[in-house]
C-alpha cells in the first residue's frame, strides 16, 4: 500500500515539472517571436537614435548599443502601443532610451523615442519614418 501511495506522489510530481516545462516553453517562443517582430522598430529607433544631433552632443562619437533591445511588455503585442528600450553609451557620458510603437494595416511605426542621458538630460528623438514588417517565408523546398 505504501508502495502505491509514493508512486502516485512521484507520478504526480513528474507531471508538474513536465507541465511546468512546457508552460516556460511556450512562454519562451511567444517572447521570441514578439521580439522578432518588433526587432524593424527597434533597429530603426536605434539607428534614428545614434544619428541624431542632440545625443551626439550629448555623448560623443562614436555612439554604442551597449544593452540589446529589449520589450518592456509581457504576453501578446499590443498593435496600440508596445513600448521597449536599450541603453548607449559615448566618450561623454551614457543614455537610456525607451521607444513606442504603433501597428497599423500590418506594419509596425515607431511613434516616440525618448532619450535620458547619465547626466539627468532627457529629450525626445523624431521617429524615423516607416520602419516596415518583418515577414518570414519559407523557402519553396520547404513548403
Amino acid at each position: 500500500m505504501i508502495i502505491l501511495i509514493v508512486l502516485g506522489v512521484l507520478l504526480l510530481l513528474c507531471a508538474g515539472i513536465c507541465g511546468g516545462c512546457v508552460y516556460l516553453t511556450q512562454s519562451a517562443v511567444s517572447s521570441g517571436a514578439a521580439w522578432i517582430e518588433l526587432s524593424p522598430v527597434m533597429s530603426a529607433s536605434m539607428l534614428a537614435t545614434q544619428s541624431d544631433q542632440q545625443v551626439i552632443d550629448k555623448l560623443g562619437e562614436p555612439i554604442e548599443i551597449t544593452a540589446i533591445p529589449t520589450r518592456i511588455g509581457t504576453g501578446e503585442l499590443k498593435p496600440q502601443n508596445e513600448d521597449f528600450q536599450f541603453e548607449m553609451k559615448g566618450p561623454k557620458g551614457t543614455a537610456k532610451v525607451k521607444g513606442s510603437a504603433t501597428k497599423d494595416v500590418g506594419t509596425w511605426k515607431v511613434t516616440a523615442i525618448t532619450v535620458q542621458t547619465s547626466d539627468g538630460a532627457t529629450f525626445n528623438v523624431p521617429p524615423p519614418e516607416a520602419t516596415g514588417d518583418v515577414n518570414f517565408d519559407m523557402p519553396e523546398e520547404t513548403k
